[in-house]
């Protein structure tokens, strides 16, 4: 074979085939798919620290207005998100939810809580909505003071 032979012949097989082009598309697809599968896994545990984020400070604006006033815990979140003479206990940002249970849906706000009073204003409990977690109801307590008793409170809409 002569070498102007092989010239021609390279020159007249360009291009990809089909094969090759349908090839590239599934690698594509497949990282794709592994993309995506990954990024709503980092969306869920990050809701689900935004929600324990906000249920920690409900719990601790709590504390500071059981400390400031004297008169024991909050027993309506409305008391934390109403301007006060003082804002070491006042909220912004976190918004509680108006319906007592809702075990199958998530809110729409991952900083929405439920609040929960205790008898005699002895404590407070809140639930947040664990976006991570793979259980039925994904509300999940936390509770500061001595409660026992808790009593769901609705706040003011």
């Amino acid at each position: 074979m002569s070498l102007k032979h092989i010239n021609s012949k390279l020159q007249s097989e360009r291009g990809f085939t089909i094969v090759e082009l349908l090839i590239v598309i599934v690698v594509i697809g497949i990282l794709a798919a592994i993309t995506i599968i990954s990024f709503n896994g980092f969306t869920a545990r990050a809701n689900a620290t935004a929600a324990e984020v906000a249920a920690s400070s409900v719990l601790k604006k709590a504390e500071a207005y059981n400390a400031d006033t004297g008169l024991g815990y909050p027993t309506d979140p409305d008391t934390l998100t109403t301007a006060a003479t003082t804002t070491t206990y006042s909220l912004t940002g976190i918004t509680f939810t108006e319906a007592e249970t809702e075990p199958t849906v998530a809110p729409a706000n991952s900083e929405e809580v439920k609040f929960f009073s205790c008898a005699s204003a002895t404590g407070v409990q809140v639930e947040y909505w664990d976006y991570a977690s793979t259980a039925t109801d994904k509300w999940t307590a936390v509770t500061t003071g001595s409660c026992t008793t808790p009593t769901y409170v609705e706040a003011t809409p």
